[in-house]
């Protein structure tokens, strides 16, 4: 009797089960590299430890994931072939808190309170692939799931106080400042923000297996860009950190877009 040819997700946390609302599909089995989950399970699905790959019949392997250049060299180190190996665009691994335009056009009066408040001393500047959004179309990405942001790590306490007025129920995590929007329809989206040093030209960025060196700059004279009415900050020159995060070709929308297309140095 021939052994079935398993199909496997890299990934059991919010990736893996984005992937599955978006896809409409299940593995048949999870592989997490989080021994805390092995032996669970997701809607019946076990979890189980990465060795298993050594001792099953695939058929494909699915990243699902953001660390995909880690685990893309993990799978490869237990001996199998790369054309099994599959990494889905990173519209499908996150959730789109961003596809009706009343969420984006509250989020964006939101964010502009948050960077009004301090526009006196600091530049709370928006990043990644919010700032991508608010340059390319004025907009957020229809199909992202977040707010990135920058700001000098002097205005840390006073932008978790401004959070904390606001309801975001901010808190510190490590070296960022995480927090949660809240709309008027109950969706929540979530907040980051990186800290920089002023007093430094230049700082480094990272985003999971990325890394970037920007001029201190490019954030403390930030550009602005308007989005539903609100001027709200970008990086300067907008177009020399895009093409730097996303490459030459950010211009065009590309919801084909996978955690390993991006640009940066890889860690």
């Amino acid at each position: 009797m021939e052994t079935k040819k398993m199909v496997i997700y890299f990934g059991a946390a919010g990736a893996g089960l984005a992937y599955c609302q978006h896809s409409g599909k299940m593995p048949d089995i999870f592989v997490d590299n989080d021994p805390n989950k092995w032996g669970t399970s997701i809607n019946g699905v076990k979890i189980m430890a990465p060795n298993i790959l050594t001792s099953i019949s695939l058929q494909q392997i699915i990243i699902t994931s953001g660390y995909c250049q880690d685990i893309h060299k993990q799978i490869l180190s237990f001996g199998i072939d790369q054309d099994k190996i599959h990494i889905p665009p990173k519209s499908l691994l996150i959730p789109h808190l961003f596809e009706q335009v009343e969420n984006r056009i509250q989020t964006a009066g939101k964010l502009f309170k948050i960077m009004a408040a301090l526009s006196d001393r600091w530049n709370v500047v928006s990043v990644g692939g919010t700032a991508l959004g608010f340059v390319r179309g004025n907009d957020f990405i229809h199909w992202d799931s977040d707010i990135d942001l920058f700001a000098p790590i002097e205005s840390r306490p006073a932008l978790f106080d401004i959070m904390q007025e606001l309801g975001y129920e901010p808190e510190y995590e490590s070296e960022s400042l995480k927090a949660t929007v809240l709309l008027e329809n109950g969706v929540k989206i979530p907040l980051s923000v990186e800290f920089f040093h002023t007093n430094s030209s230049t700082f480094i960025d990272r985003f999971q297996d990325y890394t970037w060196e920007w001029p201190t700059q490019m954030f403390t004279q930030c550009a602005k860009v308007d989005v539903h009415g609100n001027m709200l900050n970008v990086p300067n020159p907008p177009e020399e950190y895009l093409s730097k995060v996303f490459g030459t070709s950010w211009a065009v929308p590309n919801p084909e877009f996978c955690y390993s297309d991006y640009t940066g140095t890889v860690s």
